[in-house]
């Protein structure tokens, strides 16, 4: 099998984790740069987002992470007792992500989309979640998917989902009253947000540019990736 390495250089463990996993894979595996069947990230959850961020993810994904993973499946202190066994599992987990829509430009989503009010004052938000309109004032905004929804916006008040439900959370963050509650919508559901406020525009804790005052933004349903067995078991 082809399998590529991806390590969160800012962690010795990540580093001394794939510098150890290249000589067990050697046996059985190639080591690649590209056309992977397999990509394996060491770091955590942020790794994966990160990677996934920049293109590099190919084939199904397999994760090693710590203590606070989610998405990884194998915990980076006895990754030798799980990994080749993974490998050798012909099992994957098909997992929904999102794709986001704004000016034109077009962004895959893994976790979740972010709309987030600036210099510490609330925002006008106008939302249609699923056909409904709701407008509010808020710090922001939140559109997640399954996989996302254990994250930021579980900590705003979201329900959590399995990470293979097919399902979108529609969650304000601190909305004024609470006059626009958490929703959830079906994988056919779509959102559109515009923001009556210069905001900040984040996807996968990634933050991208400040979206203008008026500016749509447009989520829904996106392609699925491929995940060894194991997402979410570390909750």
């Amino acid at each position: 099998m082809k399998v590529k390495i991806i390590a969160n250089p800012k962690k010795s463990w990540a580093r001394r984790v794939a510098s150890e996993l290249k000589a067990v894979l050697a046996p059985k595996h190639s080591i690649v740069r590209k056309d992977a069947e397999v990509t394996i990230c060491i770091g955590g959850d942020g790794t994966i987002l990160y990677a996934n961020h920049k293109g590099r993810i190919e084939g199904a994904i397999l994760g090693i992470g710590g203590d606070k993973s989610y998405i990884c499946q194998i915990h980076h202190r006895n990754w030798r007792l799980f990994l080749l066994k993974l490998l050798d599992d012909h099992h994957r987990e098909k997992i929904m992500t999102l794709t986001c829509k704004v000016a034109g430009k077009k962004f895959h989503v893994m976790n979740d989309v972010v709309i987030h009010a600036t210099r510490y004052r609330v925002a006008e938000m106008d939302v249609t979640a699923g056909g409904d309109v709701h407008s509010f004032e808020g710090d922001g905004m939140i559109v997640s998917s399954a996989i996302g929804s254990a994250a930021y916006a579980y900590s705003a008040g979201g329900a959590k989902f399995k990470p293979t439900e097919r399902k979108i959370a529609v969650v304000p963050i601190c909305a004024y009253k609470r006059a626009f509650l958490p929703e959830v919508l079906n994988e056919n559901g779509k959102v559109s947000i515009k923001a009556g406020a210069d905001c900040a525009f984040i996807i996968d804790g990634i933050f991208i540019r400040n979206l203008k005052s008026g500016e749509i933004v447009n989520v829904e349903k996106g392609s699925d990736m491929i995940f060894f067995s194991g997402v979410g078991k570390n909750d």
